[in-house]
C-alpha cells in the first residue's frame, strides 16, 4: 500500500514538472520584452537543472510564485494562458459594436466578418517602415493586441512596439506613437463597416474633432456623406493587397494623406476610411439624415423634408446651391427675425463705431442697424456663403469695406438673425464654423426687392 502511495505521489511530482516547463515555455514565446524573456529563461532553466525525479509540487508552488512576483499576477497570467481574444477580432468588435449601437441596432458576428477578419488575424495588417516579413507583422500585431485587451495607452502601445521593433527598424519615440495611433485607429474603422452593413446604413458621416488642432485635412472632410459601398470597396481593396503581401497596393488603397492638405468638392475614391493622416481623430459614424447629399429623401425618412434639409446636406458636401436656390435662400433671410430687442440693442452697441467708420451707419441707430442688414442681404455686390455651427444650416452674406469685410449672419434653420458687424481680418468665414460653401461669383448678381 506504501509502495502505490508512494508511486502516486511520484506521477504527481512528474506531472507538475511538465506542467512548470510547459507552462514556462509557453511564456517564454509570449513574452513582449526582452526583461521578460529573461526572467523566464532564467526560470526554466532552474527547473530543468533539478529534472522531472526530484521535482515536488511545493517546488511547483514556489517557482510560480516566484514568476509571479517578478512580472506581475496580470502579466504571468496573459504570458502563460496566452491573450484572451486576438487583436483584430477584439478591434473589430469594438468598432463594429460602436457602429451599430450609434444606428440603434444589436451587432452579431457573422460568416461574412468571420471571413473578412481572416487576414487581419494573420497579422497582415501592420508594417513599419518597408518592413512586412512574417516576423515584423507578427511582432506588431502582438503588439497592439496587448493594447485592445488591456484598455492601455497610444504612448503604452508606442512603447511596445518599438520593444518589438528593436534591431529590426529604430526610430524615436514620435515615430512610434504615430504607427500605433494608425495601427489602432485602422483596425478599429474595418470594425465600424461591419456594424453599418449590419445596421442597413447607405451613408456614413465623417465627423473630426473640431478645435484648434484640427488640421486642414480633416476640416475639409468633416460632415461629409460617404456611400457605405465606397468605404466597403476601399477596406476590400486593402485587405486584398495585404493577403498579397503587396505594401505599395495596400498603401493606395487607404493612404495616409498630408495633414496640411484640404480636400475640395471631389473626393479621391481612396478617401474614405479614417484615420487620413498620422495622429488622425477624426471617425466615421451612421449617417441618420432625412435626405441623401443630391437632396432626395432616404428610405426611412418621415414626412416633412424641405428646402433646408437639402442646403444642409450640400453644405456638408461643400455644394454650392443653384441659382434658383439661391434666390429661395435670399428670400428665406429676409424673413429672419433678432430673438429680441434687446438682443439686437447690444450688438448695435458692440459693433456700432466699426460700423460708422467703414461708412455701414452714420448714427448709433437700431433702425440703420436693421437696414443694414437688410440690404446686405438682398443688395447685389455682396458675396454668400453657407456654413454649418453646431451642426444648423448658417447664410453669412458679405462684402469688403473700409476697415475689413462686412458680414450679417443668419440662422437659416430658426429664421433669426445672428449678427451684422465688420471684421478687421477680411474673412466672412468663422473659425467655429464646420463646413463652409463659398456660392460662387453668381450670388452677387441676385437681388430680391420686398415691400
Amino acid at each position: 500500500m506504501r509502495r502505490e502511495v508512494l508511486m502516486e505521489a511520484v506521477l504527481k511530482d512528474a506531472a507538475a514538472f511538465e506542467r512548470v516547463v510547459a507552462a514556462l515555455k509557453a511564456a517564454f514565446t509570449r513574452a513582449w520584452s526582452l526583461g521578460h524573456q529573461n526572467a523566464v529563461k532564467r526560470l526554466l532553466d532552474e527547473v530543468q537543472a533539478i529534472g522531472p525525479e526530484a521535482f515536488t509540487r511545493e517546488m511547483e508552488a514556489r517557482v510560480l510564485a516566484a514568476f509571479e512576483q517578478e512580472v506581475g499576477p496580470r502579466t504571468m497570467r496573459r504570458m502563460v494562458e496566452g491573450p484572451v481574444v486576438n487583436l483584430s477580432e477584439a478591434a473589430w468588435l469594438i468598432g463594429a459594436r460602436e457602429a451599430a449601437q450609434g444606428a440603434g441596432v444589436d451587432y452579431r458576428f457573422g460568416l461574412k466578418d468571420t471571413e473578412a477578419l481572416k487576414l487581419a488575424q494573420r497579422g497582415d495588417l501592420y508594417w513599419v517602415a518597408n518592413h512586412w516579413d512574417a516576423f515584423t507583422r507578427q511582432k506588431l500585431s502582438d503588439a497592439v493586441a496587448r493594447f485592445f485587451e488591456e484598455g492601455q495607452t497610444y504612448e503604452r502601445l508606442a512603447e511596445w512596439m518599438r520593444e518589438a521593433m528593436a534591431g529590426v527598424h529604430e526610430a524615436g519615440m514620435r515615430y512610434w506613437e504615430l504607427a500605433a495611433d494608425t495601427a489602432a485607429t485602422k483596425t478599429r474603422e474595418m470594425g465600424r463597416i461591419a456594424g453599418y452593413a449590419q445596421a442597413g446604413i447607405e451613408w456614413v458621416q465623417v465627423r473630426a474633432r473640431m478645435d484648434e488642432r484640427t488640421t486642414p485635412c480633416c476640416r475639409s472632410l468633416h460632415g461629409r456623406l460617404i456611400p457605405l459601398r465606397t468605404i466597403q470597396a476601399q477596406r476590400d481593396r486593402y485587405l486584398e493587397a495585404a493577403g498579397r503581401g503587396n505594401l505599395e497596393a495596400a498603401r493606395a488603397a487607404w493612404p495616409m494623406w498630408e495633414a496640411g492638405q484640404a480636400f475640395g468638392k471631389a473626393l479621391p475614391g481612396n478617401v474614405g476610411l479614417p484615420p487620413y493622416h498620422f495622429r488622425c481623430r477624426t471617425v466615421t459614424v451612421a449617417y441618420l439624415g432625412r435626405v441623401d447629399p443630391q437632396g432626395r429623401p432616404l428610405p426611412d425618412a418621415e414626412a416633412g423634408i424641405d428646402e433646408v434639409d437639402v442646403w444642409r446636406g450640400m453644405t456638408w458636401q461643400r455644394e454650392p446651391l443653384d441659382r434658383r436656390d439661391l434666390g429661395r435662400l435670399i428670400e428665406r433671410a429676409m424673413m429672419a427675425r433678432w430673438d429680441n430687442g434687446a438682443y439686437a440693442r447690444r450688438h448695435l452697441d458692440k459693433h456700432a463705431e466699426a460700423l460708422m467708420a467703414a461708412g455701414i451707419i452714420d448714427a448709433r441707430s437700431l433702425w440703420q442697424y436693421n437696414q443694414a442688414l437688410a440690404d446686405l442681404i438682398r443688395g447685389p455686390g455682396r458675396d454668400i456663403l453657407l456654413s454649418i455651427r453646431q451642426g444648423r444650416l448658417y447664410a453669412v452674406f458679405h462684402r469688403e469695406v473700409e476697415g475689413g469685410r462686412v458680414v450679417a449672419a443668419v440662422d437659416v434653420e430658426r429664421l433669426r438673425l445672428a449678427t451684422l458687424h465688420v471684421k478687421a481680418s477680411g474673412r466672412a468665414a468663422s473659425l467655429r464654423d464646420e463646413a463652409v460653401v463659398e456660392q460662387g461669383r453668381e450670388a452677387r448678381g441676385i437681388r430680391r426687392w420686398f415691400g
